[in-house]
């Protein structure tokens, strides 16, 4: 490769670095071309992307980014797989894409900025799509406050029941 194309494919890789939410390092030994062109596929489908790149370009691009806490990890055949959108849906991909093809081995991740290991990006991927999370958490904050009002009109009808058997006993007498 000749260096000006190393130098555009550095800032590529810098701008993708940057641009991710979220970043997944697999090996990727083993797997054909029809196989990784389907995981490119379904990762294209949930705002993810994978690329193959060399080892010493990547550790070029990810200084002064948050991809640098991967550094260790930048050895042997390794397949970048970057999440611009939804990390808990690329990891889907990736827990069931391992399942169908265990030739497939992830080695770490980065979520925001916090270096996270296989078996935890596949626990992300057992939790719930970004949509049903922030349904249940606006039912929990609109349920509390008809909760709140609940209680306290139950204790004023309470009173009401109190006061109006008081005055019924004091009519009788």
């Amino acid at each position: 490769m000749e260096r000006k194309a190393k130098q555009k494919v550095m800032e590529e890789l810098g701008e993708k670095l940057k641009r991710a939410r979220a970043l997944f390092l697999a090996e990727y030994s083993g797997l054909n071309v029809a196989q990784i062109s389907k995981i490119r596929r379904d990762l294209d489908n949930v705002g993810g992307e994978l690329k193959v790149t060399k080892n010493t370009l990547l550790k070029i691009a990810s200084a002064g980014t948050a991809a640098e806490a991967l550094k260790d990890e930048f050895a042997g055949p390794n397949a970048v797989i970057y999440s611009y959108k939804d990390a808990v849906g690329v990891a889907k991909v990736l827990a069931a894409v391992t399942k169908d093809m265990p030739k497939l081995k992830l080695k770490a991740g980065l979520l925001g900025t916090t270096r996270i290991r296989a078996h935890e990006i596949l626990t992300l991927a057992t939790l719930p799509p970004k949509e049903v999370l922030v349904g249940k958490l606006l039912g929990l904050m609109l349920g509390l406050p008809q909760r709140l009002v609940g209680a306290l009109s139950g204790n004023l009808i309470q009173l009401m029941l109190t006061l109006n058997a008081i005055k019924a006993k004091k009519e009788a007498t």
